[in-house]
This record gives C-alpha cells, sequence and structure tokens, in this order.
C-alpha cells in the first residue's frame, strides 16, 4: 500500500464523524479537473507515508477520533487493502470508502467481509463516455456493477459528480439518476478551476453556472433519496 497524504482530523469527510484522511497514491484516471494531481502522476509521491506508522498513529488517536476514510488516488487499485482496512477496524474505527467505482472486485470483496460502513463513488460522466478524456477504455460494464453492489449493500452511501463541459449536461444527468436510482445521496459539486491535473483543458471547456446547478438538483431530486449541492 503506498500513502501519499494523511489529514490527521477532519469534520466534513465522514458524514457527522470525526475522522482522519488516509490517501492513496495512484489512480487508473486522468480527469482534467482532479485535484489531487500529487497522487495520480506517475513518479511516486514526494512524500510517501509508511504503512505502519500511519496504523499507529491512528492507534493513539483511538477514542478521539471516530472515523477513518480511505480516498486517493484510487484505493482499490491496492491489493492489500482489505488488510490496511482490517487493522483499522480492529481499532473500533467507522470506515468509509472513497471510489471511482472502477474495480468492483476488490469492492465486492470490502463488502462481502463487512469491512465498509459508508461508500462514496464518483460518477463522472455518461459511464459509456469514459474515453478518452477520463480513462484510455470503457468500463460501462464495471461502473455499472460497482453502483448496484453499493445501492444493495445496506451500508450508508452517496455518489457524486462534479459538473463541468463536455461531461455533463441534463441529459447525461439523465442516464446518471436512471442509474442510481434510489441512492440515499447525491452530491452535485461545482467545478473549482485551480490547482486542476489538466488546466490547459479548460481553455476549451467551462464549470456549470449556479442556475443551471439547481436545475441539475431539481432534476436528480426525483430519483434519489436526497441530493445536494457542494459549492466551491
Amino acid at each position: 500500500m503506498v500513502i501519499g497524504g494523511l489529514n490527521k482530523c477532519s469534520l466534513i469527510d465522514y458524514p457527522g464523524k470525526i475522522g482522519a484522511v488516509v490517501f492513496t497514491y495512484g489512480c487508473n484516471f486522468t480527469c482534467p479537473y482532479c485535484h489531487n494531481a500529487g497522487l495520480v502522476r506517475a513518479g511516486g509521491p514526494e512524500d510517501a507515508y509508511n504503512t505502519d506508522e500511519v496504523l499507529a498513529f491512528l492507534k493513539k488517536r483511538v477514542g478521539r477520533l471516530e472515523a477513518v476514510v480511505i480516498s486517493g488516488g484510487e484505493p482499490c487499485l491496492h491489493f492489500d487493502l482489505p488488510d490496511f482496512i482490517r487493522r483499522i477496524k480492529a481499532m473500533g474505527y467507522l470506515v468509509k470508502l472513497d471510489t471511482n467505482g472502477s474495480r468492483p472486485a476488490m469492492l465486492k470483496i470490502l463488502l462481502a467481509e463487512g469491512l465498509l460502513d459508508y461508500v462514496a463513488m464518483d460518477i463522472k460522466a455518461d459511464p459509456s463516455a469514459y474515453a478518452p478524456h477520463l480513462c484510455g477504455h470503457s468500463i460501462d460494464a464495471e461502473l455499472r456493477e460497482s453502483v448496484a453492489m453499493i445501492l444493495n449493500s445496506g451500508i450508508s452511501h452517496e455518489f457524486r459528480t462534479t459538473c463541468t463541459t463536455p461531461f455533463i449536461d441534463e441529459a447525461v444527468l439523465g442516464t446518471i439518476t436512471d442509474m442510481i436510482e434510489g441512492a440515499e445521496l447525491y452530491a452535485l459539486q461545482e467545478f473549482n478551476p485551480k490547482h486542476t491535473l489538466n488546466p490547459d483543458f479548460f481553455k476549451d471547456h467551462a464549470g456549470t453556472s449556479p442556475d443551471l446547478l439547481r436545475r441539475f438538483k431539481e432534476l436528480a431530486e426525483k430519483s434519489v433519496k436526497r441530493c445536494v449541492l457542494k459549492l466551491t
């Protein structure tokens, strides 16, 4: 497991809980609006964290922290993720996973073993249209499999979409909300042009106006239990 970052205390990443956030290094996507470029680019993190040191820190914070969020990058790329979470769960922590949904086989292992208490999955575009700007090949089937597992898992969950052209419009939003129908929470995130992985991409593409975001929210609320706007 390669850990590229650690937020020792967060009040916002696990809903209603005080938690730490562990950022794994490496991702199989190259989303141009990504704000964690240091965890995506080749060459490894500038300052990698020792796994045992991170676990030792979490052990010292038992009783003060309630949860651990594992984010990235893409955590499900790491074969030793289940063992890492087992060690965290043994300390009594709740565990939330942030994932892009591209590795349903790993997600299935984590859910089957009861290692997750909360899952947040990003859906970045029409599942059939991730190539070429988000990843190098079609992963439609994998994304839909992950969504179905999350919806049927019985655990707390949310889906998230960053709203920017050319990835999101009303038609695409309809495709996504049909796929996640009945979800507990859908978060529509405002695009932030600062510190992106590929700033040149946004010379020709832009975010979504507040009025259109509100329109998206109205549409999404017809399919999910709750929809929120996350504004920058």
